[in-house]
């Protein structure tokens, strides 16, 4: 899933409505320290009149970077919520003038709400709803009038499926674990720390499983979980001993 795609198309869908024939529409993603002065540096100029779109200038719309949140917390997956704010801005004195759109910040605000709710990006995300607080006043840009349209949408892509977890059997002394996912590695650990593969400069003392082991001394706590090629790592599994 690319956020960086979704912001994309929810400019482009924001751009195409009739009332936005003047309106520039921005991205806000800034990749590096000095990208976010220069994109407020552009909005700005559309909202002074120093530059712009067919001669009108005065209001400006701007794509905020999603935020992604998982309402079902006991739910694998996660479960990914998506919210996203199109922020309009105008300076009234520029957009009501002669050289300005003429259209009220609160007219397009309510536009961007009406193009957004229930529309489809398609593969990026699902369908698209209007936020319990559509349109919201925001008062941290006076003078310039200001409004957020916030909107939200459920991830289409399917999560990756998580590795089953080992199963615990003690008999006649030993302790064995197994998975039912094919392939399947298991790495336990006796000493209470989280049992996962080393990786990089990621320290472990967990160990592969390989054969059975013998019954851990007295107070020991066997922990033990299972990862497999193309999925997540299971749940973790325990037995004090």
């Amino acid at each position: 899933m690319s956020l960086q795609q979704f912001q994309m198309d929810v400019a482009a869908q924001v751009s195409s409505m009739p009332l936005a024939a003047n309106v520039p529409v921005f991205i806000f993603r800034p990749r590096a320290a000095a990208t976010a002065a220069q994109i407020q540096s552009t909005i700005d100029s559309a909202l002074n009149a120093l530059s712009a779109r067919n001669g009108k200038a005065g209001l400006a719309a701007t794509v905020l970077m999603p935020v992604l949140d998982t309402k079902e917390q006991e739910l694998p997956g996660p479960y990914l919520h998506l919210r996203c704010t199109v922020r309009i801005q105008e300076n009234v004195m520029v957009n009501m003038g002669q050289n300005g759109t003429l259209v009220p910040s609160e007219d397009f605000a309510i536009a961007v709400a009406q193009a957004l709710h229930l529309w489809t990006p398609g593969g990026v995300a699902g369908v698209i709803r209007c936020a319990s607080e559509t349109v919201a006043p925001n008062l941290h840009f006076d003078p310039r009038v200001t409004y957020d349209v916030n909107v939200e949408a459920e991830l289409t892509n399917p999560s990756m499926p998580r590795t089953c977890a080992p199963v615990i059997t003690a008999a006649e002394g030993f302790i064995t674990l197994a998975s039912s996912t094919p392939d399947a590695t298991i790495y336990y650990t006796l000493d209470g720390s989280t049992p996962y593969p080393a990786s990089g400069e990621l320290v472990t003392t967990a160990r592969l499983y390989t054969t059975p082991l013998s019954t851990p001394a007295s107070g020991s706590l066997l922990r033990a979980a299972a990862y497999s090629a193309g999925n997540r790592g299971s749940d973790i599994v325990w037995q004090q001993f």
